[in-house]
């Protein structure tokens, strides 16, 4: 048995990286569908980026580290 994804239908980058550490660590194979980007949602991710960065939306790299330790 095979396991195809549609990656494209997981709009939340982390629960797409979550997806795939979660396979790889039970060792389920699977291919992906995932089609490129392209240069005009590229350019929309980086500004919406650069917009959560703008507003305060983001995690200081001593906060993250302080935070992973109590993981």
């Amino acid at each position: 048995m095979e396991l195809i994804i549609d990656f494209d239908k997981i709009k939340d980058p982390s629960k797409r990286e979550w997806l795939i550490s979660s396979l790889k660590l039970m060792q389920i194979g699977f291919q992906t569908s995932e089609k490129p980007q392209t240069e005009v949602e590229y350019n929309n991710d980086l500004e919406a980026g650069n917009t959560e960065i703008e507003n305060g939306k983001f995690t200081k790299a001593t906060d993250l580290k302080a935070e992973a330790e109590k993981w």
